[in-house]
């Protein structure tokens, strides 16, 4: 603007002193309709330069005037904006409190002038989810996705909620194959495929989820032993094809403590507890069983106990005071009609740690050597620990 100034400056410098240079003013006719304006051509020069300042300056005011209105827009944006931040934090400090009907009403009434509604709708989504109000959750989730359906934040919230076993495995592998080593992806991923039960989909996505170590160990184990519990499951009844299964597993797997138990689980439902106690004898050997592991099981479930009886005894001398090794001697016992022997190693347990599991043992030990009266004490015993 300055440059456009300096040169009218110049030009109107040029009209004047031109003239005035060379003794001539010159004269400028100006004819509109039945009238004539007669003037020197300093004169209309001058009026022209005017006519141009005037015109900036109506300009600047103009630009001054739009301006301070964008400002004022602007403010009362940042404004609404500011109000919104206090929603969500107010919202936030509610779900805390597990006050979950504040919190919806305030994130959803944040989501209406907040930079990031998706956010506040899916606050709004969560809060519902945990009064179990599915329609209002539902509800939040379709507005969270019509403002950025296609952002992490908004898939993941759909799979966590989904209830449609297909759109969840959908959904899963999409983002599996978008995101194929996020964190929470994997585990959101993990949690819908064994929640819905696409546990072959599941037993595929093991290996990222060790490799990524993307879940608590619990719950990888947890995950393992069903995949492989129905994987087992899907041989059906045929003792041979269970057989060749387990055999064709690598032997990392088969060293593996879910993947095992959940082979256990399958021979001990199929009743073939012959090959079950062998399979158990040899994760003892290799040490990728415990009693703990044994235990929850049927006592009837085992057959031909020798090799297992064997390791068992082999556990119970490296650890006299583990009271579990001593139940799982007692359970063995019973099974192979030693009830003097399943007496007194459930009285020893008892002697070290006194709890729920050691005195229904005894229970059954006493009940096997018909001694009702003390059987009945015994579990009246573990009945009381188990309540208190």
């Amino acid at each position: 603007m300055l440059k456009a100034f300096v040169i009218l400056l110049i030009v109107a410098a040029g009209l004047i002193i031109g003239p005035m240079w060379s003794g001539d003013s010159g004269t400028l006719i100006l004819l509109v309709g039945n009238y004539s304006i007669e003037m020197s051509l300093v004169v209309a020069t001058v009026i022209l330069f005017i006519a141009l300042f005037v015109i900036w300056l109506i300009k600047l005011l103009l630009q001054k005037l739009f301006r301070g209105h964008s400002v004022t827009l602007q403010w009362l944006r940042n404004r609404k904006q500011r109000q919104a931040e206090e929603l969500l934090e107010r919202a936030f400090t509610e779900w805390l409190a597990k006050n979950y009907v504040a919190t919806a009403q305030l994130a959803e009434k944040a989501a209406r002038h907040h930079i990031r509604p998706t956010q506040c709708y899916l606050m709004a989504a969560s809060a519902y989810q945990a009064l179990g109000n599915a329609a209002e959750q539902q509800r939040l989730i379709t507005l969270a996705t019509q403002q950025d359906g296609a952002t992490l934040a908004v898939q993941l919230t759909k799979l966590e909620y989904s209830n449609d076993s297909g759109e969840a495995l959908r959904i899963a592998q999409h983002l599996l194959q978008e995101y194929p080593r996020n964190m929470s992806v994997l585990r959101a991923a993990a949690a819908a495929m064994f929640r819905h039960k696409h546990l072959q989909s599941l037993r595929e996505l093991l290996p990222a989820l060790n490799d990524e170590q993307a879940l608590p160990r619990a719950r990888l184990a947890e995950y393992t032993r069903a995949c492989y519990r129905s994987y087992f499951n899907a041989l059906g009844a045929d003792r041979e094809k269970l057989l060749e299964a387990w055999s064709a597993l690598p032997k990392k797997q088969r060293r593996n403590t879910s993947v095992r138990l959940g082979y256990l689980d399958v021979l001990t439902e199929r009743g073939y507890g012959a090959v079950a106690a062998k399979v158990a004898a040899r994760g003892l050997h290799y040490q990728v069983l415990t009693a703990s592991d044994l235990l929850p099981y049927d006592a009837r479930s085992w057959r031909e106990t020798a090799e297992l009886r064997n390791e068992i005894e082999l556990q119970v001398k490296a650890h006299p005071q583990h009271p579990n090794w001593l139940l799982l001697l007692a359970v063995i016992a019973i099974q192979e009609g030693d009830a003097g022997l399943a007496e007194r190693a459930a009285q020893k347990a008892i002697s070290i740690k006194p709890d729920f599991l050691a005195y229904r043992v005894l229970g059954d030990a006493l009940l096997a050597n018909n001694q009702r009266d003390g059987a009945l004490n015994a579990f009246r015993q573990a009945v009381i620990l188990r309540q208190g």
